[in-house]
Formats: structure tokens, C-alpha cells, sequence
């Protein structure tokens, strides 16, 4: 078994696989988060990984809150899942979060890739 080692940089944020980052997305509201015991549990023999997850979500969070976020979200161009998918390896700056121009643009890629997918 690998356990994940904790992360204490912003550069030591392991990549998640979009199944391990998404587990609870359907409960996602925006506003609401999954509790930590329930996030412990799905990561039970990797408390770190579950840390890695939690400081992800957080940074997800953080960018979907921002204004021009808010009002792209109406647009329906992207989903949560798209930036979830994207959440789940893209790298944190040293603020802990996603840097939000690079993080839209990848997310915009992941819109385009679904679509083509559904075509």
C-alpha cells in the first residue's frame, strides 16, 4: 500500500484520480462540503490523501466563489463536474489555492472535451 505523504507546501498536493475527488459530488450544494469524518472514511487507510482531498475541495470552493465565477456558472458553458475534474490534479499556488486564469482555461478545455465526447 502507498500512503500518501501530508502535504506541507502547496507544492506537496498530490494529484487525486477525478473518482477519488468527486466520491460526494452529488451532494455538493456550493455551499455545504461533506463532513471530514465522512471524507476520513473514504480515504480510511490514507489520512493524508484525505487532507490532499480536503485542501483541494477548499481551493475549489475558494474559486467558485469569486464573482465573474458566479456569473460564468449561469452561462451553462461549463459544469461542476468539469471543474471538479480539473480540481482533482491541477496545482495550488502558494496561496494554498488555484490560480483562476489557468484554472478557467483548463476547465474550458474539459468543457470541450466532454462535448466532443457527447457528439
Amino acid at each position: 500500500m502507498n500512503v500518501t505523504s501530508f502535504p506541507a507546501t502547496s507544492d506537496d498536493v498530490v494529484t487525486l484520480s477525478i473518482q477519488e475527488f468527486t466520491f460526494d459530488l452529488d451532494d455538493f450544494d456550493g455551499n455545504g462540503a461533506p463532513s471530514m469524518e465522512r471524507v476520513c472514511r473514504t480515504f480510511l487507510d490514507d489520512t493524508n490523501r484525505a487532507i490532499v482531498w480536503w485542501i483541494r475541495f477548499t481551493a475549489l470552493k475558494t474559486w467558485c466563489s469569486r464573482t465573474e465565477v458566479l456569473a460564468r456558472s449561469t452561462s451553462g458553458t461549463w459544469t461542476l463536474r468539469d471543474a471538479c475534474e480539473v480540481a482533482a490534479s491541477f496545482p495550488l499556488n502558494h496561496d494554498w489555492e488555484f490560480d483562476p486564469a489557468p484554472f478557467d482555461s483548463a476547465i474550458d478545455a474539459a468543457t470541450e472535451r466532454r462535448a466532443r465526447r457527447a457528439a
